[in-house]
């Protein structure tokens, strides 16, 4: 920020009077310049500033020592304000009148028209915004040192003894997002996904609900479909979402610590997922108003600087650190009024910096607790209570160097019956073309696949033959394929026909052949039928069922189905 007499010729001579008057300094024969460099030299004296020190009271030298221990000795006037008081704006016609030298509102009022500290605005994260400051050269002659207050000392780390805080339980972080983003992009390959954010959000939750290994959450969800966005793994085409083949190939084929690094580097950069609008409890609303995402996020890393690098830190003083350094840190020039956001669950608009519990500091801990967890940042204790940051959550905040150690990739496995194997350490590109070209079976270590007529259907559709499936298979399994592999490869290549087929069909079973007889030489029965398989067995006509139960019954013949 400026210093002293920069500051003092922006202000009208009314101004200048009112503060030379405090500090004794005859300036009435003087033009407008000569009276702010007669005035800047008084005050920059340090006999004379530690005597106007000294004038202070307890409560005006604690607000002071406030905004000297700030960065730059500056803070967002909205926040100085909300501590010490309203400095009210206000032109030279006004102020002749009302005279609020002489009446101060406030401590922070007090100050100002003494001259100690002044208002401009400048850039800050959230934006242009108005700063309340201290001159840089008046703040280096204040005799700061008669409180013994260390202006030099940095933001307080939390407070902690190792070892102090230890959990009852614990949900250590995972990196399964890299496993259900590799889901991700082999599902996108594979069914058409409108690109537009309501049906694509809406076809992956229900369609692979059932298919991620980690946490079923409409957050995590959308953060998987965002940072596949965001890192250019897939993008629309002609509204449909898909897979970008040389990007995504990229991607899958990195080692997983590599892959999680692009992950977490997404998330830190993206723009397109909003945390606060995915944080629970809060229901904002579409106005007009708008929030940057990545600024909450820069607060947190820089403040995760401060925390215990290996140990355990209680979320709750975590957030009152937060909030007492840097409350604005995701709110343009303090403005708590123009956002709408409604408590979920009670409708209540959630206004004022007395909800920033209920909103800012939710999102603090959303953040902690959702996504950095998911991406494998951070460890849980006692349901979200504690935390602690991995290795990965270190590289991040830059404790520590981004692990990069070799990973020992294991092959997948190939039963006779088809049947494939595929651990979570089996290349993430591997299992990305073995899902294209087999019907999936449930998720899990080992997912499993199998090597089907309908998958290898699904592969040709594709483009993918049998001449690449078979050394493919091969080379991901690592060992000569089972030979009834082979001859299902075979005789496919030869014309994709099929040697069985296995037909779901309804059989109608009547306990007496006397009553299938009647049933079977019943026009209006009858023709509910297809071959006889017995005596007392009949296929029905696909579809027919319920017709045919009805008809029965109308000539008193009871029915009942089978459970399925």
């Amino acid at each position: 920020m400026r210093d002293l007499l920069p500051t003092l010729l922006e202000y009208d001579p009314g101004m200048l009077a009112i503060i030379a008057h405090r500090w004794d300094v005859d300036i009435a024969q003087l033009d407008k310049r000569e009276a702010a460099e007669a005035l800047a030299a008084a005050m920059l004296d340090p006999a004379r500033a530690e005597q106007e020190w000294k004038r202070l009271t307890d409560a005006e030298r604690g607000a002071l020592q406030t905004l000297l221990s700030a960065r730059d000795h500056k803070m967002p006037e909205a926040q100085f304000s909300r501590f010490f008081g309203e400095i009210r704006q206000m032109g030279p016609g006004r102020r002749d009148r009302e005279k609020p030298h002489l009446h101060p509102a406030s401590v922070a009022e007090t100050l100002y028209y003494r001259g100690l500290l002044a208002t401009a605005y400048d850039q800050a994260k959230t934006g242009g915004q108005l700063f309340a400051y201290v001159p840089a050269d008046l703040a280096a002659v204040l005799p700061t040192h008669a409180t013994g207050y260390d202006l030099d000392a940095s933001a307080a780390a939390l407070p902690h003894e190792r070892g102090q805080f230890e959990p009852q339980t614990v949900q250590p972080a995972t990196t399964t997002l890299v496993d259900d983003l590799t889901t991700l992009l082999a599902y996108l390959q594979l069914v058409p996904t409108p690109s537009d954010k309501e049906g694509l959000f809406g076809q992956i939750a229900e369609d692979l609900s059932d298919r991620w290994l980690g946490e079923v959450h409409p957050a995590r969800t959308a953060l998987l479909v965002t940072l596949a966005g965001s890192l250019g793994l897939a993008a629309s085409d002609r509204g449909v979402f898909k897979p970008v083949p040389g990007n995504a190939r990229a991607w899958l084929e990195r080692t997983r610590p590599q892959q999680v690094r692009a992950l977490a580097e997404g998330w830190r950069a993206s723009t397109l997922f909003n945390d606060l609008w995915h944080t629970p409890g809060l229901k904002p609303e579409d106005t007009g108003w708008r929030n940057d995402p990545l600024l909450a996020r820069q607060t947190v890393l820089t403040f995760l600087e401060m925390v215990p690098p290996d140990d355990w830190w209680p979320v709750a003083r975590f957030i009152e650190m937060v909030k007492a350094d840097e409350p604005d840190f995701q709110r343009p020039a303090g403005d708590y009024e123009s956002w709408y956001i409604r408590d979920a669950a009670t409708g209540e608009y959630l206004r004022g910096f007395e909800s920033w519990d209920r909103v800012d500091g939710a999102v603090l801990w959303f953040m902690l607790t959702g996504p950095m967890h998911w991406l494998g940042l951070t460890d849980l204790g006692d349901e979200g209570a504690l935390c602690r940051l991995t290795v990965y959550g270190r590289a991040l905040v830059g404790a520590t160097d981004w692990p990069d150690r070799p990973e020992e990739r294991e092959h997948i496995t190939i039963q006779p019956d088809g049947t494939i194997l595929a651990s979570r350490t089996v290349s993430r590109y591997e299992r990305f073309q073995l899902a294209r070209i087999t019907e999936w079976g449930p998720a899990g270590d080992p997912y499993v696949y199998y090597l089907t007529a309908s998958g290898l259907q699904r592969a040709t559709a594709q483009g993918i033959g049998p001449d690449v499936i078979r050394p493919f298979l091969k080379r991901a399994s690592g060992a000569e394929l089972p030979a009834s592999i082979h001859r299902l490869l075979e005789q496919w290549e030869r014309g994709g026909g099929t040697e069985a087929r296995l037909t779901r069909a309804v059989v109608l079973r009547i306990a007496s052949e006397e009553t299938m007889k009647f049933v079977t030489e019943t026009p209006e029965l009858r023709r509910y039928l297809g071959a006889q398989l017995g005596p007392t067995a009949v296929l029905v006509r696909p579809g027919q069922e319920d017709a045919l139960a009805s008809a029965l019954q109308a000539h008193g013949i009871l029915v009942t189905f089978d459970e399925a």
